[in-house]
């Protein structure tokens, strides 16, 4: 039987090839739309690249303080007295790592002036992110706490600077101090911001030791444990020492300090929706407004397919009306038209599947996500399927409902 259904599903295809065409574009370009986003966000949530653990650490990159009126206010990234006194004395993470916020400066080598983006880190961050060295290793504690001029470079530095020659013990010049290259890393790509710079330096070999007094400042924490499980729970431990417990320097007028120890879509969820005087992420809201508007995208798509699955079939209610005339059931015309429409949806899919590795393609060609790479994997390839499958009875579930609910005289006489 499901082969009948196929076999007339077929011929009615090539029979309509203007309706056939119309379905067949809105399903593949909804369906790659929704692909390639699905692909990105797998990409910046699941990452390739040094924040591949992403599961076993977490960011704290923001903070507010403020007194108790509220009328002195200070909000931004955290300064170094700050984490020393407070951060450092949390007792979930097994590692805690400090590093400044990307910042672009020029280097000089050879007579030659560049821009490139500047990290400053301690040793723990080698130890947290899983960085893929092509060249040498990172700086040791040793080396950071003695505050030694090393560098680790990216490989496209490498390629700038140095062209096909080695990178390793080379020296370049940064703020008028001279660096020895101890080691080269794979490009990182641009939405693992934790971890992106061009150049890394330990922090140790800042000129100035002002940072180290300040309460806010240009400073990001990773707290990193190597269970997963535990260190979800570093955040519950952060926000009840600063309510009850935080370290402030009475000078400063400050009282109230609020921040939090947040995962990627945690942090996402603040930048998107929470006030800086919370710690309230609000991350199930914004799954919902996710998941809210994938739906509304499909929806729209999905109701011209219905009015055009609802044109196409009432042009065949005169083989309705035979069809029931002839003994078939509601259940079986029902199931026909689903089969038609799940049929076209599936080849509509197939082709939106094939244009999306096309356009994840040209991105990566294009380079226009810099140093990212996608490709399709098991979870991207479920979401596409279950896209099709829902695409499918959508848009032709109705009109099948409708149609196998003509009266077999009214359809041969084409009254609907």
């Amino acid at each position: 039987m499901l082969s009948n259904y196929i076999i007339t599903a077929w011929k009615v295809f090539l029979r309509r090839k203007f309706f056939t065409f119309i379905n067949l574009f809105g399903i593949s370009i909804t369906l790659m739309v929704l692909v390639v986003t699905s692909t990105i966000a797998d990409n910046y949530f699941y990452p390739a690249g040094p924040e591949k653990n992403v599961d076993n650490f977490r960011t704290i990159n923001r903070l507010l303080v403020t007194n108790d009126e509220e009328n002195l206010t200070s909000v931004g990234r955290l300064g170094y007295k700050f984490i020393k006194d407070n951060v450092f004395r949390l007792q979930t993470p097994e590692l805690i790592s400090i590093n400044s916020g990307t910042r672009t400066r020029a280097i000089f080598h050879e007579g030659l002036k560049r821009e490139l983006l500047i990290k400053k880190t301690d040793s723990n961050f080698w130890r947290i992110l899983d960085f893929d060295f092509i060249q040498g290793r990172a700086y040791s504690i040793d080396e950071f706490e003695a505050g030694d001029k090393v560098a680790v470079i990216n490989k496209r530095t490498q390629l700038a600077l140095f062209a096909d020659k080695s990178a390793i013990d080379q020296q370049i010049n940064i703020e008028n101090q001279v660096f020895t290259i101890i080691g080269v890393v794979e490009n990182v790509p641009i939405v693992e911001a934790t971890a992106l710079a061009d150049v890394w330096l330990p922090y140790t070999t800042n000129a100035s030791t002002a940072y180290q007094q300040e309460t806010t400042g240009d400073w990001v924490t990773l707290l990193y444990h190597s269970n997963p499980d535990i260190i979800k729970d570093v955040n519950t431990e952060f926000v009840n020492l600063l309510e009850n417990d935080v370290q402030l320097d009475k000078s400063s007028g400050f009282s109230i300090a609020i921040a939090g120890a947040y995962s990627k879509l945690e942090q996402l969820s603040r930048e998107l929706i929470a006030d800086d005087k919370s710690h309230e992420t609000h991350t199930g809201l914004v799954i919902s407004l996710m998941i809210g508007l994938t739906v509304a995208f499909m929806l729209l798509p999905s109701i011209n397919m219905i009015n055009l699955n609802v044109s196409r079939m009432m042009e065949r209610s005169s083989e309705i009306g035979v069809r029931r005339a002839f003994g078939a059931t509601k259940l079986q015309l029902l199931m026909q038209f689903i089969v038609e429409s799940i049929l076209l949806t599936l080849v509509g899919g197939i082709i939106g599947i094939l244009l999306s590795v096309f356009a994840l393609y040209l991105i990566d060609v294009k380079g226009l996500i810099p140093h990212a790479h996608f490709s399709f994997n098991l979870r991207v390839l479920l979401i596409g399927l279950v896209l099709i499958f829902i695409f499918g009875l959508v848009s032709g579930v109705y009109p099948a409902y409708r149609m196998s609910r003509l009266h077999p005289i009214a359809a041969l006489k084409g009254n609907n």
